[in-house]
């Protein structure tokens, strides 16, 4: 999508992995909030409550292109429909302020947004493998229909685009056909097309800030490598998850690591079989296991094994296991995969003391 005004371009880019949601294989809870389930934002609510006051920079009529089309965006948005299943969207728009009318239901699945508002989010149920409901959207009554962290793991935005423009303007990434959109390049193009562009970049500077502080704090981190994996029990096996410019690989070089020079075994594939489990070797192991399965069971089949115990990482003693959810309910892979800037500092405050100990 290029944001454009009158015959000025403005290019944009996009935010968010989708591996998570093939791998889950479920659809998320149903939202709460008057609407959940329906979509059914009020109409009659304070327009002017819902974003932060307009920075004056950004000038409408604006057209947002895309390579399914353009829209057109009158005057400033006030409702704003986040649609992309996974919530990053959301996500973004609460980092600015910006209050959704419509979000999807699985918008707190990682557990880290109920601080931020999530709970009282009206949301439509998200079925895997369905298309986002229209009905949903349209009861909204959005006049913007954003979609800029949508990736292929989710369908085809191809797909629903003509439909959600009958609706409203509809804001899109020109890059939603790869697997992980950087969520900074997402915020910004909301940061434009809501006239918040000073607010999305104070947001992305909060972020780097607290990574480069955790940098400065951890100068151990620095060079080594890591790998995240999670075992998802027989059906799905062990899949590797920091794949070269995935989120949880830029999560880790931001927290110091390199990149773990085997990443590229599991460009196509992320499953981790016996022959290519000493490619997951590393500096640090992180290693995680879905809920649906338990850690007797990771044990017999992974951990147990004479292939994983013999792994430099587990013999050094620099393995760490993560369990399905924290103390406080929260899930952390769910967080960094699905996770924009609130998730990212969540699951950093979480995982960079239990790696210290480790180191």
């Amino acid at each position: 999508m290029n944001i454009t005004r009158g015959s000025r371009a403005v290019p944009g880019i996009g935010a968010v992995l989708a591996a998570l949601l093939l791998l889950a294989g479920c659809s998320g809870p149903g939202g709460s909030g008057a609407g959940s389930g329906e979509g059914s934002g009020d109409a009659g609510a304070s327009r002017q409550s819902l974003l932060p006051a307009a920075e004056g920079k950004t000038q409408y009529p604006l057209t947002l292109e895309s390579e399914y089309g353009e829209t057109v965006l009158e005057k400033r948005p006030e409702r704003i429909a986040a649609i992309v299943p996974n919530g990053i969207d959301t996500e973004l728009l609460l980092s600015l302020g910006v209050t959704p009318v419509l979000s999807s239901s699985m918008i707190d699945e990682g557990g880290y947004l109920a601080a931020h508002g999530a709970a009282e989010l009206d949301t439509y149920e998200f079925v895997r493998g369905e298309d986002v409901p229209m009905e949903a959207v349209a009861a909204a009554d959005p006049d913007l229909i954003v979609t800029v962290g949508w990736t292929p793991g989710f369908g085809e935005v191809k797909d629903i685009y003509d439909r959600l423009a009958r609706i409203a303007p509809v804001v899109t990434s020109p890059a939603s056909d790869q697997r992980m959109i950087p969520w900074q390049d997402s915020i910004r193009i909301l940061g434009e097309t809501l006239d918040l562009g000073d607010a999305a970049e104070a947001v992305i500077a909060e972020h780097d800030e607290l990574f480069a502080g955790i940098r400065s704090e951890h100068p151990e981190f620095g060079g080594q490598t890591a790998t995240w994996a999670i075992y998802y029990g027989p059906s799905n096996g062990l899949q590797y998850f920091s794949q070269h410019d995935s989120a949880p690989e830029l999560f880790l070089s931001d927290l110091g690591f390199a990149p773990n020079p085997n990443a590229a075994e599991f460009a196509r594939d992320t499953t981790v079989s016996d022959e290519l489990l000493s490619k997951i070797d590393a500096d640090v192991l992180l290693l995680g296991r879905s809920e649906a399965t338990s850690a007797e069971e990771m044990e017999r089949q992974v951990t147990g094994t004479e292939l994983f115990r013999n792994l430099e990482a587990v013999r050094a003693g620099k393995y760490i296991q993560l369990p399905p959810k924290t103390d406080d309910g929260g899930d952390l892979l769910w967080a960094i995969t699905s996770g924009g800037p609130i998730g990212n500092a969540w699951a950093a405050e979480r995982l960079v003391p239990v790696i210290a100990e480790a180191l």
